[in-house]
Order: C-alpha cells, then structure tokens, then sequence
C-alpha cells in the first residue's frame, strides 16, 4: 500500500511527511501499520463524515492522508484532535514514522 501523509501544526507550526510503501517496511513495521489502517476504516470514512466532526482546536495538526492499494485510492484531510481513536492513533504513528524518516 502507497502512503502519502502531510501533518502541521502544533505549538511550533511543525511539518511532518512521510511518503512510503508498506512492502518497503520490515514486516514487523507494515504489520503494525496495516493494523492501524485497517483499525480507522480509512476506506469506509468520507470526508463529509470526517468534516461534520472536525473543529479548529489551538496548536492541533492539520493532516491530509492518502492511501492507494490495487487501483483504490482514498484521501482525507482532518485535524487530529476533532477525530475517532483509531484515526487518530494511525496519523500519530505515521507522523513518528515520518521523524524517523527525517533524522535517519
């Protein structure tokens, strides 16, 4: 699966990317990953649900998230606070990954 995840915000106007493919990963890792994505029913969610819960909260990150899997594609775009767990806890992971991407 391709991800494609752009975060800012925060209390220091931060930006987070990360850009991979899960078959890149170490199995453990897309295991992991996979899990989360599976977990926040990201192709079941639509923007217009994602839009009717979100709310501008002080110092949140703002994130767009694309995943493309056997000609699926699907993109969101939510600020972190304003939505469910497990979507949440997906773009924490990935925003993770992405610092260990930029420091190594």
């Amino acid at each position: 699966m391709r991800i494609d995840y752009q975060c800012s915000g925060g209390y220091g106007g931060l930006r987070f990317r990360y850009q991979g493919e899960t078959d890149a990963l170490p199995p453990a890792e897309a295991k992991v990953l996979l899990g989360l994505i599976e977990a926040a029913n990201i192709f079941d969610l639509t923007q217009a649900q994602l839009s009717k819960i979100s709310r501008r909260i002080p110092d949140d990150f703002a994130c767009r998230l694309t995943l493309s899997k056997a000609g699926k594609k699907k993109t969101l775009s939510f600020n972190e606070l304003a939505v469910p767990e497990n979507l949440r806890q997906l773009s924490v992971h990935l925003r993770k990954l992405a610092i260990k991407k930029q420091s190594g």
